[in-house]
């Protein structure tokens, strides 16, 4: 059920880049292809999985590269704000929370 949620809610962000023009707008081809490295490996473990349409092995294989593509992304790419959310997360809260007036740095 997870991985159907993560592939539902990529077809969700993809169509939203598409069709919102506010988010349009904002979007350039790095973007398509961070989605991509980030819903593939749920994509291709899902068809290894239930065996619809492809063998077992070349899709497996599939899968393993599309993680390890996405593994080394990680701190090249946008992808890092997974890791360091908590940091973010700590300034918004001294920027707009119970501490507003303090110095964030």
């Amino acid at each position: 059920m997870m991985t159907l949620t993560v592939i539902a809610c990529s077809v969700f962000f993809l169509l939203r880049r598409l069709i919102a023009p506010e988010v349009r707008f904002v979007t350039f081809a790095s973007d398509y292809m961070l989605l991509g490295i980030a819903a593939a490996p749920f994509i291709t473990g899902f068809l290894a999985f239930h065996q619809l349409f492809f063998d077992y092995r070349p899709v497996v294989i599939l899968h393993i590269l599309f993680g390890e593509i996405m593994l080394m992304a990680i701190p090249f790419t946008r992808l890092s704000h997974m890791l360091f959310f908590w940091l973010t997360r700590a300034h918004t809260g001294s920027e707009f929370g119970t501490c507003r007036h303090s110095r964030d740095y």
